[in-house]
């Protein structure tokens, strides 16, 4: 392991919504960061629309995912991630951020369209900022104290 207090900052993208032990993932970074220190990261809510979007039908129907890329239980609502943040001496920074994929429903219609043979097609649009709907993704940064 790291050193306590070795990092300015640490950034963790589509990692936290597969973790087991969220508590002890976020307890490291906070361990490491040094006072002052910055934690930016994004992870998918655990909601209807992500349930069905992201788990039942891009991974289980359409197998666009892994097989276990995704379990739905682990997703992250921004209200559990506060509380965790705050339970592990992070303080979340300026509020949340939404995204969500750009044009993902045509992109599965593509892929349909194209008898299932290219999955590339259905995320090709990338992600869109939607800043008040946490519905699917959302993006945050906390930090830790400083020493006093």
């Amino acid at each position: 392991p790291f050193p306590d207090n070795s990092f300015d900052g640490v950034i963790i993208s589509d990692v936290l919504e597969h973790l087991l032990d969220l508590r002890a993932a976020l307890s490291e970074i906070h361990r490491v960061l040094k006072p002052g220190g910055v934690l930016v990261f994004d992870t998918i809510s655990r909601t209807l629309k992500s349930y069905a979007l992201l788990w039942l039908i891009s991974q289980e129907l359409l197998q666009i995912m892994y097989e276990d890329a995704h379990d739905w239980k682990l997703f992250i609502t921004p209200e559990e991630m506060t509380q965790l943040l705050d339970e592990t001496g992070l303080t979340l920074e300026g509020g949340w951020t939404g995204m969500d994929f750009k044009d993902v429903q045509f992109g599965i219609l593509r892929y349909i369209a194209n008898g299932l043979t290219d999955k590339s097609v259905v995320f090709e649009g990338g992600f869109v900022e939607v800043p008040e709907d946490f519905s699917m993704i959302y993006a945050g940064a906390a930090s830790k104290a400083h020493a006093r």
